[in-house]
């Protein structure tokens, strides 16, 4: 009986291969060779052939395919790039809470310093800016006691929506090409199918080709009017989020401000009183 290590010997393992090699081979001339009368003639490739063949489309073919409608929904894809590009550029602390400006009006403020908080507000083009300068100048006209009162709470708010408007209208510019996009690659996909029906009508299924492009044309105008819309969903979302907390910044670094002037004032106050209670006695 044969041991194992003579069936696992290297000479063994390459006599089999060889075998194996040539059972191979035999079998690939055996199909190669065929009989004369088995002979079958082979079609030669025709031009209708070469041309049933599948063409790859590329991505710049395929959304020129969704015809009219591709305008627009590019127009409106470069305004959702273009605001995205603005807003991220514009709703910065630089524009609302500049550190810088913080310290000045804090310092001033924290001191009583009216006029000089008017003056450096003034120049500010910033929201912290314009919104100090509405507020303090409204004190400056009715006096400290407008400091114990709602209104000039209200007047910050009214003051910040003043000064934000824009910004708001830019953002909701996210909103109408959210629901308009959809809309205008629906109205590519009716049109689209108008005309694959009137290909039908006109000559029936003679060319599947016509009938083929048309279906395509209303299938990418839905596709891109979605792919628009919802990132522009998320861009109004994302802005609106991001401009209310820089506002809500402002209004806290004001109160706070608003705090610091207040007590100030009642350190005023009460110095103007030490004196007439504390006062020597006449001799």
């Amino acid at each position: 009986m044969p041991s194992r290590s003579r069936f696992l010997s290297p000479k063994f393992i390459s006599l089999l291969s060889i075998g194996l090699l040539g059972l191979f081979q035999a079998n690939s001339i055996a199909q190669d060779i065929s009989l004369p009368g088995d002979e079958t003639p082979t079609a030669a490739p025709t031009a209708t052939d070469e041309d049933a063949a599948p063409k790859k489309q590329n991505l710049i073919g395929l959304i020129m395919q969704g015809g009219w409608a591709m305008f627009p929904l590019f127009a409106m894809l470069f305004a959702v790039i273009a605001l995205a590009v603005y807003l991220f550029m514009d709703i910065s602390a630089k524009n609302f809470n500049p550190p810088e400006l913080v310290a000045r009006l804090d310092q001033s403020m924290s001191e009583a310093d009216l006029e000089g908080t008017l003056a450096t507000a003034e120049v500010s083009p910033t929201c912290l800016g314009q919104v100090t300068h509405a507020t303090v100048e409204y004190i400056w006209d009715r006096g400290y006691e407008t400091l114990d009162g709602d209104t000039i709470f209200d007047l910050m708010a009214d003051a910040s929506q003043e000064f934000n408007r824009k910004r708001a209208s830019v953002i909701n510019w996210f909103s109408v090409i959210s629901q308009a996009a959809p809309m205008v690659g629906l109205l590519g996909t009716v049109s689209g199918m108008i005309k694959a029906f009137g290909t039908l009508a006109s000559g029936g299924m003679g060319d599947p080709s016509l009938l083929a492009g048309n279906i395509s044309e209303a299938l990418v105008t839905t596709a891109s009017g979605l792919v628009i819309a919802i990132p522009a969903i998320f861009g109004y979302f994302f802005f609106r989020d991001k401009l209310t907390g820089e506002v809500a910044a402002v209004e806290k670094n004001l109160s706070r401000m608003l705090n610091h002037l207040r007590r100030r004032v009642v350190e005023m106050e009460g110095e103007e009183e030490a004196p007439e209670a504390g006062a020597p006695p006449a001799l």
